[in-house]
């Protein structure tokens, strides 16, 4: 696809652990929904579509495809931090990851946008080769840095990491259990 996706061992391998372990959460969501009495079949379809994101993301090869692929699972994640839909703590977790989400995703954007800018490439690959036989200025030098600050921070923003793990109990804590377990 134009390197946009890459197909390696590493990768394939990666996949396999994933799916290993999405396995484990549909035995397990199995009996969830049951005893809380949710009865949608849109919730296998969300986990289906964050596992497409999430193979997506370990395949990606470029920055277009790895936001792409991140955004995928997201959005199936904030849909599915409101599923208990008889609480309000459901609501206001899903508005919540939500919009820190979406702040999350401007800030990962701008930062392949900078890099962008500066480099004029966007895959993976080139940008090594480039980075790599490259003498460059000061000032360009600072400015793809700037930007792979931002593409760090917006990950670690959507991994919940610290420092930016501050949004994370409260939607934790009005999500389904099954769905933080993912």
């Amino acid at each position: 696809f134009q390197s946009l996706l890459i197909n390696d061992i590493f990768s394939n391998n990666i996949k396999i652990i994933l799916l290993f372990f999405s396995f484990f959460i549909f035995i397990l969501s199995c009996n969830y929904l049951k005893n809380e009495q949710i009865v949608n079949y849109e919730y296998y379809v969300l986990i289906l579509l964050s596992i497409l994101g999430l193979l997506f993301l370990i395949s990606s090869y470029d920055l277009i495809s790895m936001y792409l692929a991140v955004e995928l699972q997201a959005l199936s994640f904030y849909i599915l931090a409101t599923f208990k839909q008889y609480t309000n703590f459901s609501t206001e977790a899903g508005i919540k990851y939500f919009i820190l989400g979406a702040f999350s995703s401007g800030i990962l954007l701008f930062g392949c946008s900078i890099l962008y800018g500066f480099t004029g490439l966007t895959d993976f690959y080139s940008l090594e080769i480039y980075f790599q036989n490259n003498l460059l200025p000061f000032d360009i030098l600072n400015s793809i840095l700037i930007g792979i600050i931002f593409i760090i921070i917006g990950f670690l923003f959507k991994l919940a990491a610290a420092p930016f793990h501050m949004w994370s109990p409260d939607v934790y804590e009005g999500s389904p259990t099954i769905i933080t377990a993912f």
